[in-house]
């Protein structure tokens, strides 16, 4: 990876953070704090970021939103980088309630999957919309 390449991550990396803290869902009522987060970036095929994000939304955020309602996850969003030319394009941060993140709730989770229909965005699915590109699992300070 590249010094351009480490300093696009890095910046999302401190992007998600500072948005962890600035949610507007606060405002309403305060989440269960997370003990971790996982971080996903992913790079959208040619033309298809915006597709990318509904098949997110579609799709994970309905499963990730069970997660949250059963306490399994704390919180989740989707952040699009405001440049062209990144390493990646979206990046997907969940909130978990253990410093384990999703390895503390893969059981529980692989049941909401299971219950799960995939929705594709224009005919298409996650394959063919974008790639993940890179994960992290960040522990607050």
């Amino acid at each position: 990876m590249g010094a351009c390449s480490k300093r696009t991550l890095g910046l999302g990396l401190m992007a998600a953070v500072g948005m962890a803290s600035a949610s507007p869902s606060q405002a309403h009522a305060a989440p269960p704090k997370a003990a971790s987060y996982e971080l996903t970036f992913l790079k959208a095929s040619e033309g298809n970021r915006a597709a990318l994000c509904q098949f997110i939304q579609a799709n994970w955020f309905e499963m990730d939103r069970i997660a949250v309602e059963r306490g399994l996850m704390t919180d989740y969003r989707l952040l699009s980088s405001a440049e062209t030319d990144a390493d990646w394009d979206v990046l997907v941060m969940v909130g978990y309630p253990n410093p384990d993140g999703y390895a503390g709730i893969t059981k529980e989770f692989d049941a909401i999957r299971a219950a799960h229909t995939i929705v594709p965005v224009n005919g298409k699915t996650l394959r063919q919309l974008g790639t993940i590109v890179a994960s992290r699992r960040l522990v607050p300070g």
